[in-house]
């Protein structure tokens, strides 16, 4: 029992992919030469507004060495069950009683040190164990041929509906033919500049947006904090759509430089023409600065509180400049 537990904890410390579908060996030889033809920049992303061709890379091999992970717990698992079954075929009148007494003493200690205690965890690894053994011996008495012990994939399901609502793809002239097409602003207006058309999302939830083009060059699109809304730049102009229903919220300028976030997901940053920044929060607009230099942003850094970087001056050099993050709040030597 303790050497199934030590070996489910192995498959819980597996390393964390958005990919959530176990991969066989020859997959995960293909993602490990992917990874090695990203790196040497051989290769690209698909979707260059999800992550660079280090962060996919990180991703394929993550994947690779999670299911190797899991591959082995399967067979340990396997291994253990089939002792376990011989023992209890020749002395399971005696081996009974003392399992049922060391799953006493873990619930015991897991009530005593809480959700968060190891005895907790080991507790719930024996409680999987036990009902996979009934969901094993169900399937014999019906006469069905035996599964092995399943695992649960250690996946990153929030990420993954992330990347396949926000995946996107600028296309060089108009959608396919059958392609669902959303004109956004709805009433077919624009900035004088023409369309963009953009591919978001994948499979099911794939669509394009026909979008008024604004006055700059770049065109991105980011799932921002909450996974409620897309932010859209379609060359220079920011739109805030509605993920669910790809509707429009409200529109953001015309001439988005550039967009960054925190790790945790909780900020979202806008740079408007690299002279103001506005920022999102799960619940919506937070804050919008007012004129921090007259053109150009370098060194942007998120610590705990605040935001820093410098702006370049009228005068002709580059100034300092920090906001707090609670408030929008600007302290800086600009101009």
């Amino acid at each position: 029992m303790h050497q199934a537990v030590d070996v489910l904890q192995r498959a819980e410390q597996a390393p964390v992919s958005p990919i959530n579908t176990t991969l066989p060996p020859k997959l995960r030889r293909e993602l490990r030469r992917g990874a090695a033809r990203l790196r040497k920049g051989e290769m690209q992303p698909r979707y260059v507004n999800l992550h660079s061709a280090e962060q996919l890379a990180d991703i394929y091999e993550r994947t690779a060495r999670r299911d190797e992970i899991l591959d082995g717990v399967r067979n340990d698992l396997r291994r253990i069950a089939r002792d376990l079954k011989r023992i209890l075929d020749t002395n399971g009148d005696e081996v009974m009683p003392a399992i049922q007494a060391v799953l006493d003493e873990t619930r015991r200690l897991a009530e005593e040190g809480g959700p968060g205690s190891e005895a907790a965890q080991r507790y719930r690894f024996m409680q999987f164990l036990g009902w996979s053994g009934r969901q094993d011996l169900m399937k014999k008495r019906r006469k069905k041929a035996s599964v092995p012990v399943g695992i649960p994939v250690i996946g990153d399901f929030a990420t993954e509906a992330r990347y396949t609502a926000s995946a996107a793809e600028v296309l060089p002239s108009g959608p396919s033919e059958g392609e669902a097409v959303f004109t956004i602003p709805p009433d077919g207006s624009d900035f004088g500049q023409g369309r963009v058309f953009i591919r978001i999302g994948t499979g099911a939830q794939r669509w394009v947006g026909s979008f008024a083009r604004g006055h700059g060059t770049a065109s991105t699109i980011a799932m921002m904090p909450g996974d409620q809304h897309l932010f859209v730049s379609a060359a220079g102009a920011g739109y805030i759509i509605e993920a669910a229903s790809r509707t429009l919220v409200e529109t953001s300028g015309t001439k988005v430089r550039g967009v960054m976030g925190d790790a945790a997901r909780t900020l979202f940053i806008v740079s408007h023409d690299n002279i103001r920044l506005e920022a999102f929060g799960p619940s919506g607009r937070l804050w919008k600065t007012e004129a921090l230099g007259c053109g150009g942003f370098r060194r942007m850094t998120l610590t705990g509180t605040e935001l820093r970087g410098e702006a370049w001056q009228a005068r002709g050099e580059w100034a300092g400049f920090s906001v707090k993050l609670a408030t929008g709040v600007v302290e800086g030597d600009g101009d």
